[in-house]
């Protein structure tokens, strides 16, 4: 095995390293220069760390759509050089203002600091999280990955398309006559590869980095919330502290595990939330699986934040903010359809709220405009969601369902049950799902569940009144709740909608939270946001303790999710599937040999050629390598039962006759069948590693056709027309 990769683990934190600071200029700098322009709710006169707090959720919007457009109607080179003229233009501004007020006696610092001594340190803290759970780790020939190289391997891919074919990017997954455009919400990854091309960077590192900044990006945007919305006022470094501290506490899930673990010996899951198909996610592991959602999340909250404060504003700058929440809500969308889908349903039932019951419609007013804006922006996007040769699996997009938290099989088995699951199988399911909702969210939202039920029960928050900020809080909540439980995404088996329509829920939830928390443990400095005191809130004393107890079990569940993320592919767990086992040690010696066999096939073939590994997925972590190293177009991702990769793009009457080719080149077939079959869908180079069947058919292509990259235990094929047999 040649030595070309012989620090994997250093590179890979050493370009994470980078990266982060490389999205400094997409993730800091644009937000601030247009915050700076329109000087953003006195933005000029507040403080460096409240001004960073503004900068990076507004930042992290504009620079998603820019990027967008820019590589659209110019090229990801030019998104790329803004992003580098944003940075310069940002570090002379800044030099500016130093030198003008070094010389000021009384420099304006308008805002309170929560965090000077503590924000590098939470900073680089979550860095150091980010790092330890995605970096893959070697020793000897192994290569020992995160459970969340699932997801990445494709999000990765997904990056790496955009660097080779520019916006919109073309489906890495399939090819059938022709490259087909991507059909997916691919803003973020846009966002990456613009700054992966900026500083020279890998699209794994880049795509890594988002990570950390959408942790970043989370904390600013609570700040934020905390001061303008909550009017957290002189309390607002020990709500923030508050409020970050609440972001590692999940649900009872543990619970759940540790009883299935324990009584029906059941193995642990790789992730903590895959008990149940109506999960809501921790925050920790949004941010690593999915930060696209999460970012999706910040872009509208932060509209709404930035509505709510231009419609109380004295000297309001409507036009200025009207463009910035287009944006926002424009990057939201292409970030995640999900969760725009979710804003856009919970915006409405706001404004029609605020407009019935508050008489204050006014924000909601201050909004609307900012959609008619997104709509123009995506208007290039919409279009190409609506000219796509791949049609929509399972239907509709969206559709009635009562949101599944427990599997019902064991209720629908009942003898009350049985008949209506044998006849009516859907509302049967549904009926059970009605059942145990209650238990399911218990679990699934633990302490936020009681933190809700306190705002809502008059009662049980002592009878004190809310602020109309809070008011609005639990009814996004509500409603929010309402949405996830009876509406949910057909597109998938998963329901993307009820999983990721859920951060509001939780966004929100955890602002009361914090509040709430704060009460309890300093009383005195209880405030109902306009800066007097108020006595506690005379919640009884068992649900303090239950609350207590929810919070607890949550942080260990955190702790056990990041734990089992990183460990569980070592230790081999759980099977990933019904009826499959999975060789762990088999699984991080592919990893390995695929990292170091793909990076040297890399740099030897031009990057339009396309590539094929075996796409008979025996096991859907055996072909995570593929995805994450491959780097180039492949004619076929999987087989026909998973539809070949079609669902991202392209014409799906191709998988059936594809798949019938090209997957039974795997088992065993001759040099001259595979060269027919690479000249048919445009292959170039077949790979192959010790573990699949061809490789043992020393009269086959494996062993007859020209390599490119001739590992022990890693081959790459040229199958090209043109090449000759050995």
């Amino acid at each position: 095995m040649t030595s070309a990769l012989s620090s994997i683990t250093a590179g890979e934190i050493g370009n994470l390293v980078l990266a982060i600071l490389a999205f400094i200029p997409a993730a800091v700098c644009t937000g601030y220069l247009a915050a700076w322009c329109v000087n953003l709710f006195g933005f000029r006169e507040r403080s460096a760390l409240e001004r960073l707090a503004w900068s990076v959720p507004l930042s992290l919007g504009l620079s998603t759509i820019a990027s967008v457009l820019l590589s659209r109607f110019f090229s990801l080179g030019v998104a790329s050089a803004v992003f580098a003229a944003c940075a310069a233009a940002w570090i002379a501004l800044v030099t500016w203002e130093g030198l003008r007020r070094r010389g000021d006696a009384a420099p304006k610092r308008a805002g309170r600091s929560p965090f000077t001594a503590w924000t590098l340190a939470l900073a680089t803290a979550w860095a150091a999280v980010v790092i330890l759970s995605l970096v893959d780790f070697v020793r000897g020939q192994r290569l020992y990955m995160s459970a969340t190289v699932w997801d990445l391997s494709f999000r990765v891919g997904w990056v790496e398309s955009v660097l080779r074919t520019g916006v919109p990017p073309l489906n890495p997954l399939y090819l059938f006559h022709h490259p087909a455009t991507m059909r997916t919400y691919y803003f973020h990854y846009v966002l990456c590869a613009a700054v992966a091309r900026m500083a020279h960077l890998p699209a794994r590192a880049a795509f890594n980095a988002s990570c950390v900044w959408s942790g970043y990006a989370l904390v600013a945007l609570i700040a934020l919330y905390l001061k303008y919305f909550l009017n957290a006022g002189a309390r607002l470094g020990r709500q923030l502290l508050m409020a970050v501290a609440l972001l590692l506490v999940t649900g009872l899930d543990l619970g759940v595990v540790l009883w299935a673990r324990l009584v029906d010996g059941r193995p642990f899951p790789p992730d903590l939330e895959w008990w149940s198909a109506g999960e809501i996610t921790s925050w920790c592991d949004s941010l690593l699986w999915v930060p696209h959602h999460v970012l999706a999340m910040l872009c509208c909250m932060f509209a709404l934040l930035v509505a709510w404060m231009d419609a109380r504003a004295i000297r309001a700058r409507h036009l200025g903010t009207t463009i910035l929440i287009a944006c926002s809500l424009a990057a939201a969308f292409g970030l995640s359809v999900y969760v725009a889908f979710a804003f856009f349903v919970i915006a409405v039932a706001w404004g029609a709220w605020l407009l019935l019951v508050e008489r204050n419609p006014r924000p909601a007013l201050r909004l609307a405009p900012g959609g008619v804006g997104a709509a123009v922006l995506l208007v290039p996007y919409l279009w190409e969601l609506t000219h796509t040769e791949s049609w929509i699996r399972g239907g509709s997009v969206f559709g009635f369902a009562v949101r599944e938290m427990f599997d019902p099989g064991r209720l629908l088995a009942w003898a009350p049950l049985r008949h209506m699951a044998e006849t009516h199988s859907f509302r049967a399911r549904n009926f059970a799902n009605l059942i145990l909702l209650g238990p399911g969210y218990v679990v699934e939202m633990g302490f936020l569940l009681v933190v809700l039920l306190i705002y809502l029960v008059p009662a049980w928050r002592g009878r004190r009144p809310l602020s109309p900020a809070e008011r609005s809080l639990v009814f996004l909540s509500t409603a929010t709740f309402v949405l996830i439980t009876f509406v949910r995404s057909w597109v998938s088996q998963t329901n993307d909608l009820g999983w990721r329509g859920a951060l509001f829920l939780q966004f929100c939830t955890l602002l009361l939270a914090s509040d709430l928390c704060l009460r309890w443990l300093r009383p005195g400095h209880a405030s109902d946001g306009s800066g007097e005191t108020n006595p506690p809130p005379e919640s009884p004393r068992w649900l303090r303790g239950i609350a207590f107890a929810a919070i607890v079990i949550g942080i260990a569940g955190t702790v056990f999710q990041l734990s089992m993320l990183r460990l569980a592919l070592t230790l081999n767990q759980k099977p990933l599937a019904a009826g499959q086992s999975l060789d762990t040690d088999r699984l991080s010696h592919t990893a390995f040999i695929s990292a170091v066999g793909y990076a040297e096939l890399n740099r030897r073939i031009a990057r339009d050629s396309v590539v094929q590994a075996d796409p008979l997925r025996r096991d859907d972590f055996i072909h995570t390598p593929d995805m994450l190293d491959i780097g180039h177009q492949t004619a076929i991702y999987s087989s026909v039962e998973l539809e070949c990769g079609s669902q991202w793009g392209g014409d799906p009457a191709g998988c059936p006759l594809m798949a019938a080719e090209i997957g039974p080149l795997f088992e065993d077939a001759s040099a001259t069948q595979a060269r027919a079959v690479c000249a048919r869908y445009g292959i170039g180079y077949l790979v192959t590693r010790i573990y699949d069947p061809a490789w043992n058919d020393k009269n086959g292509w494996v062993w007859n056709l020209k390599p490119v990259v001739a590992d022990p235990d890693f081959r790459a094929l040229d199958c090209r027309a043109e090449n000759e047999l050995r």
